[in-house]
């Protein structure tokens, strides 16, 4: 049988959805996984994501909930564009067709801005995943490459492959950020999962020691959220939000809102920089205050 691998298109080459009729015009590979490939689309002067190549099953899930998270008035208000079959060498795959999101994965942006940020893009991806939460769904799979931040700290989700219904069994997961993997819950959709996943993804992400990787590696037996809390409690860049990284890891937050008005009242008692000072800035203010002195300077001669 023709799996989604065999499945693979050159930039230039136009996509007709077989019952609407839409066509795309591929311009890169945005990405693969086991379900189907995500490319980069055009149509006219708009630019998509097409995601190519699912088991039926799984992409009429993933549309389901794309779509009512389409409608909601949320930040995910019409992130779903249209769903169709693909005809190709005798074979039908299904498609499904997204706003495509400009960014940077998390573990770039940090790299390239610095870990100042991890404040600011923390609370941005709580408040995405509490929208989420109310609107009846969990995200499950959250990584890093699940998600795109933007250049002032703006966080957007962008494969929804693992989102599922609250209350259901989770269908998609990255193990090191699951809890049952971790022996610190059950692998249910909630709110509580996808904190304890939130927290252990800001571990890895801000380990500079590698204890996250080395911590993955321990055999089962040893691997428990006591080693995550341990780590946790040596983290100087998450100190200030230590406290709600500590329930989050726990289980202790019955919703994700609550979770958001934790984590921005310790960032602004921290006193922490939720942002970094615009490149540029300091020579600015150098020169402004120069500028004040010379004028000083030349009234007091004008009138001497």
């Amino acid at each position: 049988m023709t799996t989604s691998f065999d499945l693979s298109f050159a930039s230039g080459t136009v996509l007709t959805g077989k019952w609407n009729k839409n066509s795309y015009l591929i311009e890169r590979l945005l990405g693969e996984g086991a379900n189907g490939k995500v490319y980069l689309v055009r149509q006219g002067r708009r630019q998509y994501a097409l995601k190519l190549g699912f088991d039926s099953l799984e992409h009429q899930s993933e549309v389901n909930a794309l779509k009512v998270l389409s409608g909601t008035s949320t930040s995910f208000q019409h992130v779903w564009v249209e769903t169709d079959d693909l005809e190709w060498n005798g074979m039908i795959y299904p498609f499904s067709v997204m706003r495509y999101i400009k960014g940077q994965s998390l573990t770039d942006f940090l790299r390239d801005k610095g870990f100042d940020w991890t404040y600011l893009i923390g609370l941005n991806l709580l408040r995405k995943l509490a929208e989420l939460h109310a609107s009846g769904y969990a995200f499950c799979d959250l990584k890093a490459e699940n998600m795109r931040v933007t250049e002032y700290g703006e966080v957007e989700l962008i494969d929804f492959g693992g989102v599922t219904a609250k209350g259901r069994s989770v269908k998609q997961f990255t193990e090191v950020f699951d809890r049952g993997y971790w022996g610190a819950g059950t692998r249910v959709a909630s709110d509580s999962y996808d904190l304890f996943s939130f927290a252990a993804l800001l571990l890895s992400v801000t380990d500079k020691e590698r204890r996250f990787t080395q911590a993955v590696s321990m055999l089962p037996q040893n691997r428990n959220a006591d080693v995550l809390l341990d780590m946790l409690a040596t983290n100087r860049q998450l100190s200030a939000v230590e406290p709600v990284l500590r329930k989050a890891l726990t289980g202790r937050y019955e919703t994700s809102k609550q979770a958001v008005a934790d984590w921005r009242a310790r960032s602004l008692k921290s006193g922490r920089p939720m942002r970094r000072k615009a490149a540029g800035s300091s020579w600015i203010t150098v020169c402004f205050a120069a500028s004040l002195v010379l004028f000083a300077a030349a009234l007091y001669y004008s009138f001497a």
